[in-house]
């Protein structure tokens, strides 16, 4: 609201306001109506629940994609979806500016940024929270008081929860003590340890092509698997994770977030991958799944690095179809079975008895002999 403000004070009455549906919860309309009472000429609302899932969630999943802190993307995902829709209107409406309202050390600021840049060149983009000194939440406080404009956070606001389907974040007021114990009443999406079931659940994940398409066997949209499965794994506690990372404008920060469909799905895809991926793919794949990751995070999604690296990860991915059960317990999320057309083990070739045994014994006599040799032949002398 403070954003929309400055805004008007700058453009008057001509400024338009744009809320996207990620499965945040909370109205997305009430939003747009606040919007409209506050000044907007004009007020869109779009619901790009499937478009989230379908061409960025799902995508980097396939990828392997989750920054060097465990985070598994979520809200960096978000962001080059929102300015496409974002650019899409203000081409529709003749703008010839776009604004974010992101605080003045987020890493949105830079990701909302850097994707107009490679999108729309041509737009300005404003940062009015930035431009006019608001960089801390107090400040914006503050302003919004002075103003009288509604606001859900005051000074005494410990902190406030970013939700989409992928998963949650918490934005602190103060920079908490890592040392500290968070607060239970920062989670949303998972239980505490001690409120979960006694009991372990199950779920069985059908992926194609690296990508899951059926939950315990029914065929699922992308937004109602992600869905249904977010709501099992919190029930059972998994998907928290407190981290130490490192933010993009160069300083560390304690961040805490609940990713619990996306915990349970990276676990499963590694699970079938080391069943049906040769070990030569197996080794090399965390290198380019950490690249696309940091493209991810850094807000390179509109780079030609991370559209190649998609078709290096649909082809890698090709065989990683298949079944895998997944145990979700106290917290804990584990790969209990796996099964696939395109599997690479054999029981026969494991075989431990000779009642089976596929393994050809006689070709070790050949390879060790020429192991033998390259390790006792002499090195040349230099002379």
């Amino acid at each position: 609201m403070a954003s929309l403000q400055l805004l008007k004070h700058r453009f008057g009455p001509n400024v338009i306001t744009f809320t996207a549906n990620l499965g945040q919860k909370g109205s997305t309309a009430n939003l747009c109506r606040r919007a409209l009472e506050l000044g907007a000429c004009s007020a869109h609302i779009a619901d790009l629940r499937e478009r989230f899932a379908r061409d960025y969630i799902f995508p980097s999943l396939r990828a392997g994609a989750v920054y060097s802190s465990g985070y598994a993307l979520a809200h960096a995902l978000a962001r080059p979806l929102i300015v496409s829709e974002l650019v899409k209107i203000a081409r529709e409406e003749g703008a010839t500016y776009i604004a974010h309202g992101c605080a003045g050390k987020s890493n949105d600021q830079v990701r909302f940024e850097v994707s107009a840049a490679a999108l729309a060149p041509d737009l300005r983009v404003l940062s009015p929270l930035r431009e006019n000194n608001l960089l801390r939440l107090d400040e914006v406080v503050d302003y919004c008081q002075k103003q009288g404009l509604p606001s859900t956070i005051s000074n005494d606001t410990r902190f406030s929860i970013t939700q989409n389907l992928y998963g949650s974040s918490v934005q602190w007021d103060r920079a908490p003590d890592a040392y500290v114990d968070v607060p239970e009443g920062v989670y949303r999406m998972t239980k505490a340890v001690s409120e979960t079931p006694d009991e372990p659940a199950e779920v069985t994940l059908t992926f194609q092509g690296g990508l899951p398409v059926a939950m315990d066997g029914v065929a699922k949209t992308h937004v109602a698997l992600l869905e249904e499965l977010a709501a099992l794994a919190g029930e059972h506690g998994v998907g928290r994770l407190t981290t130490i990372e490192d933010r993009l404008i160069g300083f560390k920060m304690l961040e805490v977030y609940e990713q619990p469909a996306a915990t349970v799905l990276h676990t499963a895809r590694r699970g079938l991958e080391r069943m049906v991926l040769p070990q030569a793919t197996l080794e090399w794949l965390p290198e380019p799944a950490q690249r696309y990751a940091r493209l991810t995070y850094e807000g390179f999604w509109f780079s030609e690095l991370r559209e190649a690296l998609d078709a290096f990860f649909r082809k890698a991915s090709e065989y990683v179809s298949g079944d895998v059960r997944v145990q979700l317990f106290k917290g804990q999320c584990q790969v209990v079975g796996v099964r696939s057309e395109h599997s690479l083990y054999s029981q026969a070739l494991a075989a431990p008895t000779t009642e089976g045994d596929a393994f050809a014994h006689s070709g070790l006599r050949g390879y060790m002999d020429t192991l033998r040799q390259s390790v006792q032949q002499p090195r040349a002398q230099d002379h």
